[in-house]
């Protein structure tokens, strides 16, 4: 039998566990409520104190400006602003530095002093910032390629000098560059000597002093010479490591360029087919052939063939050989810093101002000029005897720089057409990670030491290749191009003959007179759509002939 007592006591047991349950519980439900509660508090604050910020410290700010303002205004002395720290001026990889083009220098025109006015025939200008004295060169302003130089007690003499007399000469200096600019014009107008030409157009001069090169002449001689002469041997050498260094029997060499895909064969051939019909002297002789071991030509060397792996009935480019070459290197005036040729520019080479010494000192004997006449010395203008002088022919040093300058308007010019991506573009390209790459020489490109004719090598990219990367590198294609406003005549007009003619006809018209069936067996015409291209090309490029037309030309 149970006890009753004892399951009375298990029965209060049971009552009073399940109360401490639910006393336990309870104690839980409000500590959650109690979290949430906190929780909403702490966002409620968190969002009072942002709109505090937000709205009354603006309030206080603007009170103390304007407290500032009618400080200033009662003729009170205004702290003068720090000097802030020169940024930075590499970009980083991420983000190509924007450079500028015609348009923006043509746009500077719409002010007294736009962003782009600093192109002018003066070495080094006063501006007056805010806050700080600026000496700007003769350069285009180019997002933070500001050479500015602040004002420090180590200055040197010339700067205190610049800096004392640049108010004295504040309205004298622009009359001076007019009498400057109109001396140049009128020079060239009277003799027909000058250094550019209708504003636009390398003259007669830097034209004369030019390296011969090779002309039309040679190209047919080479290739004549090809059908009756005999390989004697391959050498390793001319570049890749499928190319070979041919040596004929008379001891006459040639680079022989070799590819699996001919699509590299036909940009070689027919951007050399465009140098000629652009009347380009800087490309060296070419023609094609194809590898047949029965060949006169490749009888001599058919173990030299087996050893190379290259396979018969292959087309491959055969260059003449060009000795005494040295590396070329990217004139400054198309370096980051500058980036743009035209008139202005020509001229500051011509009377050294673009050298930083050379332009100071000038710039200082112009300002202080008059004032060595005497308190009577009025401001130069161009009725004066400055505008008389009579044009300086350039020094050999002048014109060598010149007559580089002269054959890179070429090389622009021919590069953009081809859609180069192996000379200028890949220093370009690579200037994102590596900012002293274009002070180095630039890809595919000589120099001969005996003539200074530069020698454009390596275009087999041209037409085909790099046409079809144009999405991703058309940015540094234009590059150079957007900037250059001094070309040769010869050039524009043989462009605008292509323009008018059909350049597809006539390219494909020139690979039928110079290469024999069996290459065209082998080897196809230039392919429609990229004629379209370099049509689309060409206008681009005479577009461009214009814009700087409508700007620097003589008016």
């Amino acid at each position: 039998m149970f006890d009753v007592r004892t399951v009375e006591a298990g029965a209060c047991c049971e009552q009073e566990r399940d109360s401490a349950d639910g006393a336990m519980s309870m104690t839980a439900r409000r500590r959650r409520a109690f979290q949430r509660q906190a929780c909403l508090l702490s966002v409620l604050a968190a969002f009072s104190l942002g709109l505090a910020l937000g709205v009354f410290v603006p309030l206080i700010g603007i009170s103390q400006a304007a407290s500032k303002g009618s400080i200033v205004a009662d003729g009170s002395p205004e702290q003068e602003p720090q000097q802030p720290a020169l940024q930075a001026l590499h970009h980083p990889a991420h983000q190509m530095p924007h450079f500028p083009t015609i348009d923006d220098i043509r746009s500077a025109d719409d002010g007294p002093r736009g962003r782009y006015a600093s192109v002018s025939f003066i070495a080094e200008e006063k501006l007056t910032g805010e806050g700080e004295d600026v000496l700007f060169h003769p350069k285009l302003e180019v997002d933070g390629f500001v050479e500015r130089k602040l004002p420090s007690p180590a200055a040197s003499i010339v700067q205190q000098m610049l800096a004392g007399s640049s108010k004295m000469a504040q309205a004298a200096v622009p009359e001076r560059r007019e009498s400057r600019a109109s001396k140049f014009d009128d020079a060239e107008r009277e003799d027909g000597e000058g250094v550019i030409r209708d504003g636009i157009y390398w003259g007669p001069s830097v034209e004369r002093a030019l390296p011969d090169g090779f002309d039309q002449r040679q190209s047919e001689s080479w290739a004549r010479y090809l059908h009756e002469a005999e390989v004697e041997r391959l050498e390793i050498g001319c570049g890749r490591m499928q190319n070979r260094l041919l040596v004929f029997r008379d001891g006459t060499r040639a680079c022989a360029r070799y590819r699996q895909n001919t699509d590299q064969i036909q940009g070689e051939l027919f951007s050399f087919y465009l140098g000629q019909l652009l009347n380009l002297t800087n490309l060296a002789p070419s023609a094609a052939s194809i590898i047949d071991p029965e060949a006169r030509l490749w009888a001599a060397a058919t173990e030299e063939l087996a050893g190379a792996q290259w396979k018969p009935t292959k087309p491959v480019v055969i260059t003449k050989w060009i000795g005494n070459l040295e590396p070329a290197g990217i004139p400054q005036p198309f370096r980051p810093l500058e980036r743009h040729l035209n008139r202005f520019d020509v001229r500051n080479i011509t009377e050294g101002l673009d050298r930083p010494r050379d332009g100071v000192r000038r710039l200082l004997l112009d300002r202080l000029g008059p004032a060595r006449d005497g308190p009577a010395a009025t401001p130069a203008t161009p009725s004066s005897s400055t505008s008389t002088l009579p044009a300086q022919p350039p020094t050999p040093e002048v014109l060598e720089r010149l007559v580089e300058l002269a054959q890179w308007s070429d090389l622009i010019v021919f590069d953009y057409l081809i859609a180069n991506l192996d000379r200028v573009v890949n220093n370009l390209y690579n200037f994102q990670w590596n900012a002293d790459i274009m002070a180095a020489p630039a890809h595919n490109l000589a120099r001969q030491t005996d003539s200074s004719l530069l020698v454009f090598l390596d275009n087999e990219s041209g037409l085909l290749h790099g046409y079809r990367l144009l999405k991703k590198y058309e940015a540094y294609h234009g590059l150079l191009l957007d900037n250059l406003c001094v070309f040769r005549r010869s050039t524009v007009r043989a462009l605008e003959a292509l323009r008018d003619a059909s350049v597809g006809q006539r390219l494909n018209a020139l690979f039928e007179r110079t290469t024999t069936a069996q290459i065209r067996d082998v080897l196809p015409p230039l392919p429609e759509k990229s004629v379209k291209i370099l049509v689309d090309r060409i206008d681009r490029v005479l577009g461009q002939v214009q814009k700087c037309r409508e700007t620097f030309a003589d008016r």
